[in-house]
């Protein structure tokens, strides 16, 4: 069904602008009549095209702050009664961003021909995740898919506003890692050698800091372009070998044995896969069905290996907190409160319990570490340039000792 691009006035007399699927001109007009808009400008949307069933379309993804605006807009309207293609097509008539009209419009258009709204999100799966879907589906299987989308939209800004927290605590470090790196490159590679022309023929001997700085500074002055193509070499042959399953398998394993590091991933991906499990068991969920899908938000392979063994436990008939508990890498808070829920039948508020205990937990390990990170950078910066300044005066005081004498 085709898409209309639309301008239009409302009963205040406003000019409403935005995105609807009819069979023709004549349909969209009415359909806008039907809304209570009187018709400016109806004419078909550019780049559209007439969809056979089953054909998904070529569009840009949603961005993951858009999808978390349009899930927060989406569970507001189901959860007031309105019909799921109402909500969507009121939705994309509201966005501002052509992709996101159109995807919402593509949506409208797929729901409206029966199709179900999980199902209509698989023919975007780059702005839908499959775990995302696997939650929608849940919602529409129990009745409950506006709690659904209202647990997604905040589980989704949850982890937009870490995400932008962790970014805004990495500026600082990051300009004073770019400024120590520039400063020592200038002092190396236009200061020192300057240095090391007052020094010659004067008949001294170098102390053995100075001349490992010259020879240091002549090193990088004559080999920095193979530096840089030995650097952009490692770089292109690193991303090519981790697309590679097995590299990346590889080096998740490697990450997760690492001590600090590694104990930092396990909590923060063991806190999505509780808030995953909370939000799918609360959406009426199985239990091996919620597994499944929670291996899916995985970020780390070696960790999704994990879920995936306690989900072939759980379907043998093993108890969950059983299964976590044998698995291994799980935080024992967790396994606690699933032991719990599994006892008093509360399975889903008690992933939801471990779920915010173990983020809490991770958040004051990442701030402990955001603290003592700048430190480190401005000691480790004020080691090199004491450095190259004592291998500048050890040579001068020398001279000055030797001209007393």
């Amino acid at each position: 069904m085709p898409a209309f691009e639309y301008e239009a006035l409302d009963g205040a007399g406003k000019k409403a602008r935005g995105y609807l699927t009819a069979d023709s001109e004549v349909a969209a007009r009415r359909e806008l009549r039907r809304r209570q808009l009187a018709p400016l400008k109806v004419a078909k949307a550019a780049g559209d095209v007439v969809r056979k069933p089953g054909e998904a379309r070529s569009r840009k993804a949603l961005s993951k702050r858009e999808l978390m605006l349009v899930t927060r807009q989406l569970s507001s309207l189901i959860d007031a009664g309105m019909p799921v293609e109402e909500s969507v097509g009121l939705v994309a008539g509201q966005v501002d961003a052509q992709a996101m009209r159109r995807v919402l419009t593509d949506l409208r258009s797929r729901v409206m021909e029966g199709e179900r709204l999980s199902d209509a999100m698989a023919a975007h799966p780059g702005s839908f995740p499959p775990v995302y879907r696997a939650m929608v589906a849940a919602g529409e299987m129990s009745g409950g898919l506006g709690a659904v989308l209202d647990r997604l939209a905040d589980y989704l800004e949850q982890a937009d506003a870490v995400r932008r927290k962790l970014q805004a605590a990495l500026i600082y470090p990051a300009a004073l890692s770019v400024t120590a790196i520039t400063v020592v490159a200038v002092l190396l590679i236009f200061i020192v050698p300057r240095l090391a022309e007052q020094f010659e023929g004067t008949g001294v001997t170098l102390p053995a800091l100075t001349r490992f700085l010259i020879g240091l500074s002549g090193f990088l002055q004559a080999s920095w372009p193979y530096l840089l193509a030995g650097i952009a070499v490692i770089v292109l042959g690193s991303i090519l070998a981790l697309r590679r399953p097995a590299v990346r398998d590889a080096r998740d394993r490697l990450v997760l044995r690492m001590p600090v590091l590694g104990s930092t991933i396990r909590k923060s991906e063991a806190a999505r896969f509780a808030r995953t499990m909370e939000i799918l068991l609360k959406s009426g969920a199985l239990l091996p069905d919620a597994l499944k899908a929670a291996r899916r938000t995985a970020g780390n392979a070696a960790f999704a290996e994990r879920i995936a063994r306690v989900g072939k436990d759980v379907e043998s008939g093993r108890a969950l907190s059983d299964a976590l508990r044998s698995g291994g890498g799980f935080p024992p808070i967790l396994v606690y409160m699933v032991a719990a829920g599994e006892r008093s039948g509360t399975l889903g508020d008690m992933f939801g319990r471990a779920a915010a205990q173990t983020e809490q937990e991770l958040d004051g390990a990442m701030t402990v570490f955001m603290n003592l990170l700048e430190p480190m950078i401005i000691v480790v910066m004020g080691v090199v340039v004491t450095g190259i300044v004592l291998s500048i005066l050890l040579p001068i005081l020398q001279l000055n000792t030797l001209a007393l004498g």
